[in-house]
């Protein structure tokens, strides 16, 4: 699946001609609105999901290397998750659960020089951790039972395939597909 997204992305992007957008010593700096598909689900009770809201910085750290550059950093992620579950048996049973999730994290990526302007075509893998809130509460007839409160901390992987595309040269868009942190991300970019 993983490969198939990239190979997908760099298709598209050599479908058009120019000039590379990714440089070493630049700066990079993205603000977007993500979709991780699984995390709204649990069992067979469908949940709603808001984020990730991401927030990301990179620098371009090496000149050509092969058929693209280097670029490294870093970024947080927030997303908020819940589902009611419901059950009538000869009372109706009730729960209520919501997480706060923060994610921390560090990737590197690959950016490829197929010379094209104003797109830059990358792919690249990171890790972090999610900071997970939880809270749990149970009704019987409407009346709270229990209570419970919960944080966890636990690592995450994140490989992503990305385009950015600028109207100028400090600003454009942007859009990653990907496993781990997100399944689908996009936003702005700002270059300085």
């Amino acid at each position: 699946m993983k490969t198939i997204i990239i190979s997908l992305v760099v298709a598209i992007a050599s479908t058009f001609s120019q000039a590379q957008d990714f440089k070493k010593g630049g700066n990079y700096i993205t603000a977007g609105y993500g979709i991780d598909v699984a995390s709204g689900l649990s069992g067979t009770v469908i949940g709603i999901g808001l984020g990730p809201i991401m927030l990301t910085y990179e620098r371009g750290i090496t000149d050509v290397l092969g058929i693209g550059r280097i670029g490294a950093g870093g970024g947080v992620a927030t997303s908020f998750y819940s589902y009611n579950s419901t059950s009538v048996f000869f009372s109706t049973y009730e729960n209520k659960y919501r997480t706060t999730r923060i994610t921390p994290f560090i990737r590197g990526t690959y950016h490829f020089e197929f010379d094209i302007e104003k797109l830059d075509v990358y792919a690249g893998v990171g890790v972090g951790v999610n900071i997970d809130s939880e809270k749990d509460r149970y009704f019987i007839n409407g009346v709270l039972q229990s209570e419970t409160k919960n944080s966890r901390v636990r690592p995450v992987h994140y490989i992503v395939a990305g385009v950015r595309y600028y109207f100028t040269g400090a600003f454009g868009v942007y859009l990653e597909l990907g496993d781990g942190i997100a399944n689908v991300n996009g936003g702005v970019v700002f270059s300085f």
